[in-house]
C-alpha cells in the first residue's frame, strides 16, 4: 500500500549573522542528521533530502512533508524518534499536534 506522504524536506539554511532568524540556526543540521539516523534504522521508510529554505525561518526547523503535506515545525534532534514514530504509523495528525505549523508564544 502506498503512503500519503512518501517524502520529506528538511530545511537546512543558515543566515549570516544574527539579524534574521533561520531553521541553521535553530538546529535544523543536527535535526537531519538526527531523522537520517532514524531513518535508516526504520528501513527508509520515506524519502529525505535537505533544502535551502522553505520559507518558515521565523519557526523552523522546518520539515515538509510531501506531495502536497503539512509543514513540521519546531522539532529538535532529542525528537526525532518521535517525530519518525509518528510518520512511519502515519499518525499525521499527531505529527502535526506534537510539531505545529505556528510561531512559538
Amino acid at each position: 500500500m502506498a503512503r500519503r506522504y512518501n517524502k520529506m524536506r528538511v530545511c537546512t539554511n543558515l543566515r549570516a549573522g544574527d539579524i534574521l532568524p533561520s531553521c541553521g540556526a535553530r538546529g535544523s543540521k543536527e535535526l537531519a542528521k538526527a531523522l537520517r539516523t532514524e531513518l535508516e534504522k526504520r528501513g527508509n521508510f520515506i524519502e529525505m533530502e535537505t533544502v535551502h529554505c522553505l520559507g518558515r525561518c521565523h519557526i523552523g526547523p522546518t520539515v515538509k512533508l510531501l506531495p502536497g503535506g503539512p509543514f513540521l515545525q519546531g522539532a529538535q534532534p532529542d525528537q526525532a524518534a518521535r517525530m519518525m514514530d509518528l510518520l512511519e504509523a502515519e499518525d499525521y495528525d499527531a505529527a502535526i499536534a506534537a510539531f505545529p505549523d505556528e510561531p512559538p508564544p
